[in-house]
Parts: structure tokens; sequence; C-alpha cells
């Protein structure tokens, strides 16, 4: 991966917010140090990063997306634990991947009105740039509306046109996303220019976002199997075949930051910030431990089995139990010595430089054995991806997968939720997808001793099935949110989103 200056990117970026927003001054009033255009290669950059930022830090993901999968939990302020989710929390996530997905619109824009088109060649050819940021922009979507339902989408853009978008109808964003998603491989010419800097990911590598691009159909069309019966899934696996999506970890989607400064947001979380918050909850611990649940008769489908993974995510530790999920402050503060200590024996995930997943082969594969009917090669490759991809020794990695029970639905998923750790978001869209693993502990359920895990918000019976839309959007977009919300029927911690249904 090309080294990049993040210093340089960071005044950029700043700059890239307000592309179109300087016409009409007197040339008296240009400043020379700051243009008012940017090339879109350092748009790229700042997106990339943008949403890693914001996806993966201590807020949206420490107390939202790493807590609803139980892979976390917290120390200390444990409301979030028990759902009661800051408003500043999801509203400043809503604005960043909204400040993203409108950035990555800069990008198309630029390469398509032919008064920029020929400008922004310097950064690849147009197609290729148009592409890629399709794709990026439609995998910020997807996170949007499988977390709150209906969202702003073909409105989004028109800013200063229409200051209150309406919300569409998840039923109606899933197939248009598939559909770009295809629009925009079919788009790639492989054999111009790809991005020529700024491109983290993939250091303008089109075949890579070829792939990408499939496999996140892929993906999205797994997830809305149930309401359409399987058409989109049949029809992206024919249409791409086995070798259009991921074919090896070499092709896996991810924002590695380079350190010195421009840290990853876990590392920044604990060291730059002082935060000691957040352990490995119980439920995660449990299950790569290989134990069962005996508090709540819950059987591990790994049972006896230990995960090589464990002393990477929890280095140091001979023995851990993690963090009984949903517990008070006081008992959770009480039960710490027990669980692993990220300040003082970091994993790989709180390094500066580690790098952060969008998606990854691991998932592909998982994706093709359920396809296929619990395939048992497609299994265990997803298995050897996901340990490859964290650093397991091929021989224990040889070893767990020999020990491992067979390929079935509970096994599959189980593993595919092992192999998302800190893709928090996409492990909760599919637990909620698909109930696995059942490990987790619900609502009513025993955490620990005879302290019941009693949420502080939601109906009290599940999981949440959404997260509930920013109080920003109710306070400026007042009227289409309320219809969003009657669509929907209600914007509660319950309410299923359409493939949810």
């Amino acid at each position: 991966m090309k080294k990049f200056n993040f210093k340089s990117i960071f005044v950029l970026v700043l700059l890239t917010l307000m592309l179109g927003c300087t016409k009409n001054f007197d040339e008296i009033n240009k400043d020379p140090n700051n243009p008012e255009e940017v090339a879109t290669g350092y748009i790229f950059t700042y997106v990339q990063k943008n949403v890693m930022d914001n996806l993966r830090d201590e807020w949206a993901g420490g107390r939202m997306f790493f807590l609803l999968p139980q892979y976390w939990s917290q120390i200390n302020y444990t409301d979030e634990d028990r759902y009661a989710f800051r408003t500043t929390v999801t509203d400043g996530f809503w604005r960043a991947m909204y400040t993203s997905a409108m950035n990555l619109q800069n990008i198309i824009n630029l390469n398509t009105n032919e008064d920029t088109k020929t400008d922004a060649l310097a950064s690849g050819a147009n197609e290729n740039q148009i592409a890629a940021a399709t794709i990026l922009q439609a995998y910020i979507f997807s996170v949007l509306t499988d977390a709150f339902g209906d969202i702003p989408y073909s409105e989004a853009f028109l800013a200063n046109e229409n200051r209150t978008p309406k919300y569409d109808a998840q039923s109606e964003i899933y197939p248009d996303l598939i559909n770009k998603l295809k629009e925009a491989t079919n788009m790639i010419n492989l054999n111009a220019q790809g991005i020529r800097f700024g491109d983290i990911m993939y250091g303008g590598d089109m075949l890579k976002w070829k792939k990408f691009g499939a496999s996140l159909a892929l993906r999205l069309a797994q997830r809305m199997e149930k309401r359409d019966g399987g058409a989109a899934l049949a029809d992206i696996v024919s249409t791409y075949g086995i070798d259009g999506f991921f074919t090896s970890n070499d092709d896996n989607a991810k924002f590695v930051y380079v350190g010195a400064g421009d840290n990853g947001p876990l590392y920044d979380a604990w060291f730059t910030e002082n935060r000691n918050d957040f352990t490995l909850s119980k439920a995660f611990v449990t299950l790569l431990k290989g134990e069962n649940d005996d508090l709540n008769g819950k059987i591990n489908p790994f049972a006896g089995i230990s995960d090589p993974r464990l002393p990477i995510f929890a280095p140091g530790y001979d023995d851990i139990i993690g963090m009984p999920y949903g517990m008070p402050d006081g008992e959770t503060q009480a039960f710490a010595e027990n669980c692993p200590d990220f300040r003082n024996n970091p994993s790989v995930v709180q390094a500066a430089t580690f790098g952060y997943t969008y998606m990854d082969y691991a998932e592909v594969c998982f994706i093709l054995s359920e396809v296929n009917n619990w395939d048992q090669t497609w299994y265990e490759k997803g298995v050897r991806a996901s340990m490859e991809d964290w650093g397991v020794a091929s021989a224990d990695i040889d070893a767990f997968i020999a020990a491992m029970p067979a390929a079935s639905e509970a096994t599959v998923l189980t593993q595919k939720y092992l192999a998302l750790y800190i893709q928090g978001e996409q492990a909760w869209f599919e637990y909620r997808r698909t109930g696995q693993p059942e490990m987790l502990l619900k609502p009513g359920e025993i955490a620990n001793g005879s302290i019941v895990f009693e949420p502080l918000e939601g109906g009290g019976q599940a999981i949440p099935r959404k997260i509930p839309f920013p109080v920003e959007e109710y306070n400026i977009n007042r009227e289409r949110v309320q219809e969003a919300v009657a669509a929907m029927g209600g914007d509660g911690l319950d309410v299923r989103v359409w493939w949810d249904q």
C-alpha cells in the first residue's frame, strides 16, 4: 500500500466540503493557499478514511455497533449495553456517513460534467472514478439503510434545491443499490487508467474495485433474500460467477492507517483519548473458548474447541472470562479484573496502523457456503481465510479445521459472526437476518449470577432491530421523518426494516 501524507490531506479534506460554495466572489477575495477545486484523488482518501473513522471508532463503533452483536461490553457507562444509545452518537454517525456520500457524489459529478471531466482526468479515467465512487457510495447507503430502515436516498443530494428530502422505502433502495453496483462494475475499464493517487484501499487497482462491487452486491442480494425469494441472489451469482467475487484475502477491501499521528480510531480511543471503557463480552469469549452458556442452557456449536483467534483478540492472558453483557455499572467495575485490559495489553485492533475492513474474502466464502446449502468446502475456506487474515499460524488453522464440526446453519453462521469481528454493524445486521449465533444474550436472560439482563430502552424482548432516526432529522426534516415512521410502523428499537420482516 502506498504511504500517504495525511497532514496534507487534512487541509485538502476541509476544502472538499466547500466545493461549489465559493463562486461569484471577486478575484481579490480568492486565497491562493486555499484552492476552490480539489483533485478527486484527495476526495477518495478523505471518504475512505472518514467512513472508517466514524464507523469503527469509540462512539458509533464502541457505543453502538460493537455492543449490539456483543463483541464488546462496557466497563463503565453501561447504558448503551442496555440499549440507551446517545443521540449525539446517532446524530454524528448519520452526519458523517452522509458527508462521505456527498463527497463521493462530488467525484461522480466532476467526472460526468462536460465542464470538469477533462480536469478530473488528472486523478484517473473518468469512468473508473465514477465506478469506484458509486461502489463506495453504495456501501455507505447500505450501512445507513440497514441501521435505520427508510432513509433519504433519491433526493439526498439536491442540496439547496430541496433541504427536506423524502425518505425512500428500503424496498426501493435495495434493488437500486444492486442495479447501481452492476452498472458500476460494468463501467470499469481495465484497459484505462485507474485512480492515480489517493486510493488507499486498492492503490487504483480497478480489478479489485470490480470484485469489491460484485461482492457487495452478493452481500446485499443475500440480505434481501427473504423478501424476493432469492431472485436477486441467483442473478448476482449468475452474473459474476464465482471468480467475479473476492477470490483471496488479497482482494479484501481495507483501509490501513499509516500511524505516526494518523492513527486508527481504536488506537486513538485508547491512547490518544485515554479511554479504557471497553472489553470483550462474555458471550464472545465463551464462543471462542469453546464453552457452553450453562447459565442459560445454550450449547456452543464449537463446544470443546478453543479458537486460535482468541489470543490475538485478547493477548497476554492465560485465561479470561469476558464481561457479562448488560450489567449495571457497579457490577461491571467489580468484574473488570476477569476481562481483557486493552490499555495494558493492546490487541492488534488497537494498533496505530491497523487495517479496518469494508468487506473481505471470508465473508464471501460464508455467503457461498450458505447459497450452496451449507457447503463444507466454502465453510472451511471461510474459516481459513479469516484466520489467515488475523495472523493465525498455519498449523493452528489446520488443527482447528480438522476438529471443527461439519457445515450447518449454526456452524457456518457462527463462524461468519466470529470472522466479522470489528465489523460490528455487519455482525448485527446478520444476527437480525439469521438469529445466529444463538449464544448472544437476550433480554430477560441471566447475565451473571442472579443478575438478569434488563434493557433500559426497547420492548425488552429481543436484541434491537433498528437504530432510531437522529434527533437532528426530527428538528430539521420533521415532516419527512414522520412520514417514514408511519410507513415503517414506528421508530423504536424493535421495529423491523423491510428485509427483516
